[in-house]
């Protein structure tokens, strides 16, 4: 079970914790609010309603927990949900050892180490974890923070999608794809 204590560049504390059945309506508030702050996602706040998604984030808690090569972690601050990175390991046996993860921070923190602490709880749980050999990203190029953080992790460039992403405003980007040997 991982629970975990950080300090952020700000001096406050943080937890980083595995995601359980009461989390479900703070997971789906904290999406929606990271899908309202940044364009840097696939998923949009115009197509995320965090009252539909309820019971389909109940079930992905549950299926996060029971399976063994799946991990969904959560960073709270004062008891708020701040921060949360999950990953899913692939459905059959030849690449069950390698799977994506994905990550998101609320905007006020942001840039204090909350997702470097993430990512570093999610590498340490996938080298414990004896299925898992590989994990994958996909980062919008536009996002330089973030593909910054990664390089720094040890992630190293694996593809490119040209224009994979199409914004609102119509600017098209490239997607990064990125992994890490474990």
């Amino acid at each position: 079970m991982i629970h975990n204590i950080h300090t952020l560049k700000n001096g406050s504390t943080i937890i980083i914790r595995e995601a359980n059945f009461n989390d479900a309506t703070g997971i789906n508030e904290l999406a929606a609010n990271i899908y309202a702050t940044t364009d840097q996602t696939l998923t949009s706040a115009k197509e995320f309603d965090p009252l539909s998604n309820l019971d389909s984030q109940i079930k992905r808690i549950q299926h996060y927990n029971e399976a063994k090569g799946k991990c969904f972690l959560l960073a709270e601050h004062n008891n708020k949900l701040i921060g949360m990175i999950d990953f899913s390991n692939g459905h059959r046996l030849k690449n069950q050892h390698t799977g994506e993860l994905g990550m998101g921070v609320l905007e006020e923190f942001r840039n204090l180490g909350v997702g470097r602490f993430l990512m570093n709880d999610m590498i340490q749980w996938a080298k414990e974890n004896p299925i898992i050999n590989k994990l994958k990203l996909a980062v919008f190029a536009s996002n330089s923070a973030a593909v910054s953080l990664y390089k720094n992790l040890g992630f190293v460039e694996e593809g490119r999608k040209i224009d994979e992403i199409k914004q609102l405003n119509g600017t098209l980007i490239d997607v990064i794809e990125m992994y890490l040997k474990v």
